[in-house]
């Protein structure tokens, strides 16, 4: 991608630490002509998709939704001047069915709207969104295992210092005792406090890879209707 579609800054970075930066603005593209068909208009609305993939207990229903609506806007960022994979995806999702007819129907409004478009078009252009998404996800899964080697090994530093201090402080006279309970109790800390950092950043990396899956189980899907209906 010439820019970056995906607007990922609040997923493992601080809104706070990026506040300064100008969003990405989306440029409404001009031009598309449209046609009157049976099949809905989800008009400047991300995409949505159907929710397929079970969802993972160990990432709660807000973290996931979040990272979905995300790739569906990204999905919807990356959509082409004219008309494309994108409008005939829309098509086919807004009557929720993968019926031969259904393919076939929305092909021919999509004949009507550009005589150009055809199958081979159509399973080029999935491909192109389809590596899209897999470049956004192999990204940020990067990002966030980073994130996450970063808190544990801040985690690691923090209790050897610790350690070493308790041990130094032991072998001291007795009248520091009080200062090795409370260094302990520092060290017991450290532990619950990571491990909610970590738990979040975990849940996000799952999120990460469901959110990709319910994406793009749905555009293979329609490009296998394409591949067999058309």
């Amino acid at each position: 991608m010439s820019k970056e579609k995906f607007d990922w800054k609040s997923l493992f970075i601080k809104v706070e630490d990026s506040k300064n930066e100008e969003p990405v603005k989306k440029e409404q593209e001009g031009g598309r002509s449209k046609s009157s068909t049976s099949f809905p208009d989800s008009g400047g609305s991300p995409q949505k998709f159907p929710k397929k993939a079970p969802t993972p207990t160990d990432v709660s229903e807000s973290v996931l939704n979040t990272v979905i609506e995300m790739y569906e806007a990204g999905f919807q960022s990356l959509n082409r001047p004219g008309y494309d994979f994108y409008e005939f995806f829309k098509a086919i999702n807004s009557v929720k069915s993968h019926e031969p007819g259904v393919y076939k129907m929305a092909f021919t409004m999509a004949k009507g709207v550009d005589s150009k478009v055809s199958k081979e078009f159509l399973l080029e252009q999935a491909g192109f969104y389809i590596n899209e998404i897999n470049k956004v996800h192999q990204k940020y899964e990067t990002q966030g295992r980073e994130k996450k080697a970063q808190i544990q090994d801040s985690q690691k530093v923090q209790k050897e210092n610790l350690v070493n201090e308790i041990s130094s402080l032991e072998k001291k006279l007795k009248d520091i005792q009080s200062q090795i309970v409370n260094k302990k109790k520092d060290l017991q800390s450290i532990d619950i406090t990571m491990l909610a950092e970590i738990s979040e950043i975990d849940q996000k990396i799952t999120a990460n890879d469901v959110a990709k899956s319910k994406i793009l189980e749905s555009i293979t899907e329609v490009e296998e209707g394409i591949k067999k209906n058309l």
